[in-house]
């Protein structure tokens, strides 16, 4: 699915399914990875906080929330990507047209060649 830790791969390297189905898809993952990072972020706040209460260290502080805040969507990236192309999946199927043809023709083998359910 990617090429780099920040790069896609085009198509989908077992099913050829579009990495961008739409024009802006990537604006969803860019979406979910800025709800995670601001997640981590309230989380390291708060646990920080916590953790020198009563005698805060308020450049220390802020010191590992920039750290937080610049490290987590970096690190997130690829995953708020993955995310991202499953929601959508989800929400609005991939067409047999959107397939590689020789992904859909093993598909129809392996569906016919499967028992039956009971």
């Amino acid at each position: 699915m990617f090429a780099h830790w920040f790069k896609m791969n085009e198509r989908c390297t077992t099913c050829g399914l579009a990495s961008e189905r739409v024009e802006g898809h990537f604006v969803g993952a860019v979406g979910f990875n800025t709800i995670f990072s601001f997640g981590v972020l309230l989380i390291v706040l708060l646990l920080g906080t916590w953790a020198m209460f009563p005698d805060l260290n308020v450049p220390l502080l802020l010191g590992i929330c920039f750290a937080a805040a610049a490290l987590t969507p970096l690190l997130f990236w690829p995953f708020s990507q993955s995310l991202w192309q499953a929601f959508d999946l989800g929400w609005r199927p991939a067409q047999e047209s959107e397939l590689d043809p020789r992904y859909t023709a093993t598909l129809a083998t392996a569906t016919r060649r499967a028992p039956a359910a009971p």
